[in-house]
């Protein structure tokens, strides 16, 4: 079975036991109710006094069947009569119908006259017995003559029973019973959906709140139970509280609606539908505030009957549309509709059944308001379902753009690494030779050294001059000069071959090469053999053949002393320039001094 299914049966066996309760509270009212009064009564447009009623000809008065009449909305005043006779037990007077605006009890007893002023438009606590119907203590030794004048702008009914006192309390407690339990119901369907309004922030769950306390109100104004309980001093709600409370619970219904089910998303025509039916309930909240009960109350069942067809209707579309929760909105106004059509036909006295007329909107509501909650909770659960399933997409959707900006993000470094690397080498390399520069020159040197004191190894640097290079400048031109500064920088890369030395452009016609880990022998041995080398050379230039020298200082440190880069280098570069004073095209050596 599945937890919808679950649900249901639940709901359904909770509006079954209220439907027990009031079955039986009213049977129990109709079994206890043994006395035949045998009612006569007839209506009148003016008022009258009681000896012009007692003047009235026989052929005027007419039998109330079944002791309880149903005469719709009038404005006639109705007079009902019959005898009581005496018993051995005291017996209650009930009139089981709270919205009577005046009841005048005469009873003429054998001690005297005897008069009861009751109804609602008389102050609570004035009530012979403080209930939320109406009735008045008969004494057992006590019989007489009783009439009754009834005049209200509310349905005119007038369902009158004579009861033992003890059978009248225990009916009174088996209704107090199903009260209990369906406006019990109403305040945990309330307070769980404040609470989850509180909890979620959705709005649906806050107007359904409203929607209960409003629906409450409704119904405690047609029991009676509000003037009874809550507002026993204030006249002005008793006489207006069920146009005001259906409105308000029409205006609910409709903004619940409209918010539970998204209509906007499906069809505009039916939500704008539902914002006239807001209106429409704003008109009637109005007229019954302001105009008479009997106006307010017309124009609260004329917008009643409609609305809640129009909600019907939505959920059938909505239902056909294949939404989850639209059948149990369809089945709880159908619900809410059948009671609020039966209940008003009571009102307008076409059907003449107390059971109808006190239980019917109880029942009909109670399994509406089960349901919509239900409703609710679908709802809520579907809307939590998407916006998971929309956060999980939206959250695979953001860890797959991450992985793409993270991809572009390395290549795009990777990029600016090569492009760095690239300036980097091009900041320390010589544009015209392809040589290292002179900035290299001295890192690599620094470098180098440190490694050779690290390590404990010789270090060699030669430097290497053309000789009579600018010569060839003026004489051939720059382009020329350019032609064997190219070449001879590929002669020594070539001589150059171990991947630890390092070639360089020091600057102008002069070189410098760095040897790790070589003496001084094994270094002028190989400046010895590239003077040489370049010597043999012939190098092709834009002017054709040209053959040139070069000399070399050779200086060298084998870490055995305390010498510096500084001195490694002034010693070379000391021999090169004597290498150039003493003749050119040879190799000179230097030594560090102390």
């Amino acid at each position: 079975m599945s937890r919808w299914s679950s649900i249901a049966i639940f709901l359904v066996v909770i509006a079954a036991t209220i439907l027990w309760f009031a079955f039986s509270s009213l049977t129990m009212d109709q079994r206890r109710s043994s006395e035949d009064l045998n009612i006569e009564y007839f209506s009148t447009p003016a008022a009258l006094n009681l000896e012009q009623v007692k003047s009235r000809p026989a052929s005027d008065w007419r039998v109330l069947k079944g002791d309880r009449g149903s005469f719709g909305y009038t404005d006639d005043r109705y007079w009902l009569k019959f005898n009581i006779d005496s018993a051995d037990y005291d017996r209650i007077l009930y009139i089981a119908y709270p919205l009577l605006d005046s009841i005048h009890v005469f009873w003429q007893a054998d001690s005297g006259l005897i008069e009861y002023q009751l109804g609602d438009k008389q102050p609570y606590f004035e009530r012979p017995i403080l209930i939320s119907d109406f009735a008045i203590p008969v004494p057992g030794q006590l019989q007489g003559q009783i009439y009754i004048e009834v005049a209200s702008s509310s349905s005119m009914r007038m369902p009158v029973a004579l009861m033992s006192e003890s059978d009248f309390f225990d009916a009174k407690l088996q209704r107090r019973l199903i009260e209990g339990l369906y406006f019990g119901l109403l305040f945990c369907m309330t307070v769980y959906n404040l609470f989850g309004f509180l909890a979620s922030r959705e709005p649906e769950f806050g107007i359904y709140s409203l929607y209960t306390i409003f629906f409450g109100g409704l119904m405690l104004s047609l029991d009676g139970l509000g003037f009874r309980y809550l507002w026993p001093d204030w006249l002005y709600l008793q006489d207006k509280g069920i146009p005001i409370f259906g409105s308000l619970t029409l205006l609910m219904a409709a903004l619940f609606a409209y918010q539970l089910l998204r209509l906007k998303n499906y069809r505009r025509t039916l939500a704008r539908g539902l914002f006239i039916m807001a209106g429409l309930a704003l008109i009637s909240l109005a007229i019954g505030a302001f105009s008479s009960y009997q106006i307010g109350i017309h124009a609260l069942l004329a917008l009643a009957v409609p609305g809640c067809l129009y909600l019907l209707i939505i959920g059938v579309y909505l239902w056909r549309k294949g939404l989850v929760y639209a059948r149990m909105f369809t089945i709880a106004w159908g619900a809410l509709l059948l009671s609020v059509m039966v209940n008003s036909l009571g009102y307008l006295g076409i059907i003449d059944s107390m059971f109808i007329q006190r239980h019917a909107i109880m029942l009909g509501s109670a399994l509406e308001i089960l349901l919509l909650s239900w409703v609710l909770a679908v709802r809520y659960n579907e809307q939590r379902r998407e916006r998971l399933i929309a956060q999980q997409r939206y959250n695979e959707e953001l860890e797959i753009r991450v992985e793409e900006r993270t991809f572009e993000l390395e290549i795009t470094l990777k990029e600016l690494q090569e492009v760095n690397n690239e300036l980097e080498q091009r900041n320390l390399e010589d544009p015209l030779t392809g040589l290292n520069n002179r900035r290299y020159f001295n890192q690599q040197l620094e470098r180098e050294y440190r490694r050779s004191r690290r390590n404990q190894k010789p270090m060699c640097l030669i430097m290497v001059d053309i000789d009579r290079f600018k010569k060839v400048n003026d004489t051939y031109g720059h382009g020329v000069g350019d032609d064997i500064l190219q070449a001879v920088s590929k002669e020594l890369r070539e001589q150059a071959r171990r991947p630890t030395d390092a070639v360089c452009r020091y600057g102008g016609e002069e070189f410098a090469l760095i040897l790790a880990e070589t003496n001084l022998t094994h270094g002028v041995a190989f400046a010895e053999k590239l003077v040489a080398h370049v010597r043999q050379c012939m190098f092709s230039t834009r002017d054709g053949q040209h053959s040139i020298t070069i000399s070399a200082g050779v200086a060298a440190i084998d870490n055995t002393r305390d010498h510096s880069v500084d001195d490694l280098f002034t010693a070379a570069d000391s021999a090169l320039y004597k290498a150039k004073r003493e003749g050119r095209d040879q190799v000179v050596t230097t030594s560090i001094e102390e």
